[in-house]
């Protein structure tokens, strides 16, 4: 007298169904690549004058992303060394 509930029935089932999808899986797999000896060529393909124009581009904003990150670096340990300072009683707090 054991009732599993039909968990075991539906899990048989969800199996079986499985089974039966897997043929239909295997024969109607698309494949993406060409089965043709054709060359594709991008429409999108950039001149050597865009990349160019794209490489100084990157190394404008390159540079000016290292001179801010180095600004904010040498504003931070000035800081930090101000504090350290002013902490350690080099900086007297009184005329």
């Amino acid at each position: 007298m054991a009732g599993f509930g039909g968990s075991v029935a539906a899990a048989n089932h969800a199996m079986k169904t499985n089974r039966a999808m897997l043929g239909k899986r295997k024969k109607g797999k698309l494949s993406l690549v060409s089965s043709t000896d054709e060359k594709w060529v991008d429409p999108k393909q950039p001149t050597f004058e865009q990349l160019m124009e794209i490489r100084t581009r990157i190394r404008k904003e390159e540079k000016a992303r290292r001179r801010k990150t180095m600004m904010i670096t040498l504003l931070v340990l000035i800081i930090v060394i101000i504090g350290i300072i002013y902490t350690l009683g080099f900086i007297p707090l009184e005329a």
